[in-house]
């Protein structure tokens, strides 16, 4: 499974998650920081609401309901503890659960029974559902609210409920909630799907490449810093191969800037070619200059992974000889980082280029 060859920002994004293509679970907008940030304010918040609410009907003498809040706060600190473990949705989806039981036994238990502020809550959860959550997400938090007041509205029609000023709630006003809760739903929906469709775009763009589809330098070495670390705390092996195109500003010139977009998508699928099902992290880092991580090479296979990469960009293209250079250095035999493995590399690069034949370098040729 690769890590980091991007197809390219698609046409329209579902909210939080971006299609793409060999990147593990994908570039999910929802683990971002500012997402995460978000989520723990709506953790703490409610977990504070519900604290308070406890306290506040406490005092009031509705201990049923102090009750069923107390028991409900510890629910509150779960989802903090999935927020900070990078589960946004299951925080926020918790959340949500909690929410709506917890508004559901209130207006049954509620001396007031089932009034308005059944359109105010459960209209509440369903916006925050449309805004925070993925699409399916959404759906099953919407089927859960709709089918709970619907429970407490036909509870308190028919006696059920601990109304003590009769009853109040009738079946138009059950199809006024219905109304509005579906606005809500609708309107925050499609909110979610423009908004943050367009931070999955914005977010891409500014993560890959454009002309060769791959991430690009900072992309690619922040997520090969991650990997590094993963790698190393469980003793696993990785080889850091760089190539340099000969005379890219040259071919630019002979066949056109579009032309020379298209070969470097072409180089960017070859090497995805030779990497195969491996795990590996790919980006353009220069002009005309690629890296790959290729995740668990041993060291042995490290020359003859290399060498492989290294033939599969040189080729016949609109006319034009693609000819390149190439280095690579091995995790950890020869550097713990990345910056060091780059170096590494790129020395190799600069050694492979004063060759005439076999123009590919291993840290061992140049000791």
């Amino acid at each position: 499974m690769a890590i980091g060859c991007i197809q390219g920002a698609p046409a329209t994004v579902p909210p939080f998650f971006m299609p793409i293509r060999r990147l593990g679970p994908g570039i999910d907008v929802r683990s971002l920081e500012p997402m995460t940030a978000i989520v723990r304010v709506a953790v703490v918040v409610v977990t504070l609401a519900l604290f308070f609410g406890t306290s506040f009907n406490a005092l009031q003498g509705h201990r049923d309901i102090a009750i069923m809040l107390a028991l409900a706060t510890p629910l509150g600190i779960s989802a903090w503890g999935f927020a900070r473990a990078g589960h946004n949705e299951a925080a926020v989806a918790l959340l949500c659960c909690v929410l709506i039981t917890v508004i559901t036994l209130i207006l049954l238990l509620n001396p007031l029974g089932v009034h308005d502020v059944a359109v105010t809550a459960y209209a509440g959860i369903l916006v925050i559902a449309a805004l925070l959550l993925s699409r399916r997400a959404f759906y099953a938090i919407a089927g859960l609210t709709i089918f709970s007041a619907s429970a407490a509205f036909a509870a308190d029609l028919l006696g059920f409920s601990r109304s003590q000023i009769g009853q109040h709630a009738r079946w138009p006003q059950y199809v006024d909630f219905l109304m509005i809760a579906s606005i809500f739903a609708i309107v925050g929906r499609y909110a979610s799907e423009t908004l943050f469709g367009s931070i999955g775009d914005a977010y891409s763009a500014s993560r890959i490449d454009a002309a060769s589809g791959v991430l690009n330098r900072p992309a690619f070495i922040e997520r090969a810093v991650g990997s590094l670390k993963i790698l190393q705390s469980e003793g696993r092996t990785a080889v850091l191969f760089v190539v340099d195109i000969d005379a890219f500003r040259r071919i630019n010139l002979v066949v056109g800037h579009d032309a020379a977009d298209r070969m470097l998508a072409e180089i960017a699928r070859r090497l995805e070619g030779v990497a195969g099902t491996r795990e590996f992290i790919l980006g353009r880092i220069g002009d005309d200059e690629f890296a790959l991580l290729g995740i668990d090479v041993p060291d042995d296979a490290a020359s003859e992974f290399a060498r492989a990469l290294h033939a599969s960009v040189n080729f016949e293209h609109l006319g034009v000889s693609v000819r390149s250079a190439a280095g690579y250095s091995r995790f950890p035999r020869d550097a713990h980082t990345i910056e060091s493995l780059m170096l590494g590399a790129q020395s190799g690069v600069a050694s492979a280029k004063t060759r005439v034949n076999d123009r590919i370098s291993g840290p061992a040729d140049r000791i």
